[in-house]
């Protein structure tokens, strides 16, 4: 396997529109391969076929497969945030509960990207770690968003409490045989648990 080369990968916002539809490209056959396989067995060359471009132009936007993977992770994670969530109409609990199952729900879907997700952990790619990051915040700043309607003065530390909740379960779920019957069960207790409006208790 060629060895990618030591640099930063490029920013988006300087790339010309061509450049953009090659990227696109290299990320959805990086997914393809990704709901085909499991990480540990997917090469980059693989996805550069895929894709339709050669492993050196592959390297050129993502420095290596850690980094290429967390971004897919990151535009696939951003995509479920619009997926089966309730009307604005709804109760505030019912659009906390509706975003929640659909976290939950695309990764008893799809196991292999919350693997990627604890695996993405221990990379030690420059590139990953912001990106690992903001995934994570992302996730509680979604929550968040939908707890502000509650009136609880610890909004972002209650978002953080939770995803923390899903996070753990989620990890029992993938490499010990855990429920995801039990995930949905433990996520709804403790949306229930939330106050209506106001403060807390």
């Amino acid at each position: 396997m060629a060895a990618a080369p030591q640099r930063h990968s490029m920013d988006t916002e300087e790339m010309p529109a061509y450049k953009l539809k090659r990227r696109r490209r290299i990320l959805d056959a990086a997914l393809s391969a990704l709901s085909d396989q499991d990480y540990e067995q997917i090469r980059i060359s693989e996805v550069a076929q895929r894709a339709g471009v050669a492993q050196g132009t592959l390297y050129r936007y993502f420095v290596s497969k850690d980094h290429l993977y967390a971004v897919v992770l990151q535009d696939w994670l951003a995509n479920i945030s619009a997926d089966q969530i309730a009307p604005a109409s709804s109760a505030a609990k019912d659009r906390i509960r509706a975003r929640v199952h659909a976290v939950i729900g695309a990764f008893e879907r799809q196991p292999r990207f919350f693997k990627l997700l604890m695996l993405l952990y221990s990379s030690n790619d420059v590139e990953v770690d912001p990106i690992r990051t903001a995934i994570a915040g992302n996730a509680q700043r979604l929550l968040a968003r939908d707890m502000d309607v509650l009136g609880t003065p610890t909004t972002q530390d209650t978002a953080i409490m939770l995803w923390s909740i899903i996070s753990s379960q989620l990890v029992n779920a993938a490499y010990h045989d855990g429920s995801y019957a039990e995930i949905y069960r433990i996520a709804d207790v403790y949306i229930d648990m939330l106050p209506e409006s106001g403060r807390p208790g």
